[in-house]
């Protein structure tokens, strides 16, 4: 009797402390961007030209696919090539890939392994925003994050995605 009563202190107490979390979340404003619906954060991305690419530039009525990558990382050399072989699908919807500041001096060798310049709807640099930080899930790279034409969290892709996975979300 005494293990059961104790076992539901436990419980209440674990869902105060959930709920207090929630409530704090909720009264701080924070957005957990990570969860489907979420809105798009600023999106600041210098191109190796010095060009910048925001939100605005990248309004339009189609889906925005972001994808998270490291210049130096071989599956997300393969994915931006098979992005680039399917570009005639990507009609309407903008492509970005970003990766984080320190990496601009690989920016070049990216260049040279995927022949990206070739396929200029295909838009790249680093985030300058934080836009990684709050949108990365750190399971693998590539992560695509698909976003709605307004601009709303619909899914996030982690690793190897094949085309078939993403034409659904393509215009």
């Amino acid at each position: 009797m005494i293990l059961t009563c104790l076992l539901g202190i436990v419980s209440v107490s674990y869902g105060q402390k959930k709920n207090k979390d929630s409530k704090d979340k909720a009264s701080t404003g924070k957005t957990d961007y990570k969860k489907p619906g979420a809105p798009l954060p600023e999106l600041k991305v210098v191109t190796p030209k010095g060009e910048h690419i925001t939100n605005k530039t990248l309004q339009n009525s189609a889906n925005l696919l972001v994808m998270l990558f490291n210049p130096t990382c071989e599956h997300c050399e393969e994915e931006t090539r098979r992005l680039a072989k399917n570009i005639f699908l990507f009609k309407k919807s903008n492509i970005v890939l970003m990766a984080t500041e320190n990496m601009m001096p690989y920016l070049e060798y990216f260049e040279n392994t995927t022949n990206i310049k070739q396929y200029p709807t295909l838009k790249y640099g680093i985030d300058s925003a934080g836009f990684i930080n709050k949108t990365f899930i750190y399971e693998s790279l590539p992560q695509i994050n698909i976003y709605d034409k307004d601009r709303k969290l619909v899914r996030i892709f982690s690793g190897d995605t094949p085309i078939d996975s993403l034409k659904k979300y393509i215009e």
